[in-house]
């Protein structure tokens, strides 16, 4: 690979990277302790933090932290999150990432399978505040709601956490050079123009007319 191909870009400034490792960090601890109340042959998982009250508590004061969070990405990312018509596209060719193909549309800066992510994120992450809060005060509620709010609960935390394995594979060793962006916030021009060609080339645009 060239030196040019090699020479490092920002991607991602250190807004974004706190906001993602706050948002990731709090919502694999309410995932892991989680486990901890759902299974009880799992019991060890509150023993690890001193018991189920203290368990109990690092779920709550990390399930704030994850729905702050998951209001500020909201806000930043939406705007880079929006379908386009080439998404459709896009998701017909299976990304290239199911079988070869040389008919992908130029992305700009999030292709439609990170935008999938972060609605799935956003809408199942609401769904598990505002249960999560139910549950807090269930006494207050119906039983029948209260129920509800148990089920809805497990089962949105179940859909997030399958989709975060496919996230952190293919944020890892299903495309190398991809995990820079969240830890320097720099990637190579050469994964630029492979995963985000649009955005690569406004900003090169933008920097040469500055």
């Amino acid at each position: 690979m060239s030196d040019h191909a090699q020479e490092m870009v920002q991607v991602t400034d250190a807004t974004e990277r706190i906001a993602h490792w706050l948002l990731a960090g709090s919502c694999l601890l309410c995932l892991f302790t989680g486990l901890g109340f759902m299974f009880s042959s799992w019991s060890f998982i509150p023993a690890l933090f001193g018991g189920y009250y203290a368990a109990k508590w690092i779920h709550i004061f990390s399930g704030v932290i994850f729905t702050a969070s998951l209001i500020y990405g909201y806000f930043m990312w939406k705007k880079d999150c929006v379908f386009e018509a080439d998404d459709a596209k896009w998701i017909l060719n299976g990304g290239g990432y199911l079988w070869p193909t040389n008919n992908l549309p130029p992305v700009y800066k999030y292709n439609a399978g990170q935008k999938a992510f972060f609605w799935c994120v956003i809408v199942f992450g609401a769904i598990i505040a505002l249960s999560g809060l139910m549950m807090w005060n269930a006494d207050i509620f119906p039983n029948d709601l209260a129920i509800w709010a148990f089920t809805l609960h497990a089962l949105s935390a179940m859909v997030i956490g399958s989709f975060f394995v496919v996230h952190f594979y293919l944020g890892t060793i299903g495309n190398p050079g991809t995990a820079s962006a969240m830890f320097t916030g720099k990637c190579t021009k050469a994964w630029c123009e492979t995963h985000c060609p649009r955005w690569f080339e406004e900003r090169s645009k933008k920097t040469e007319a500055a």
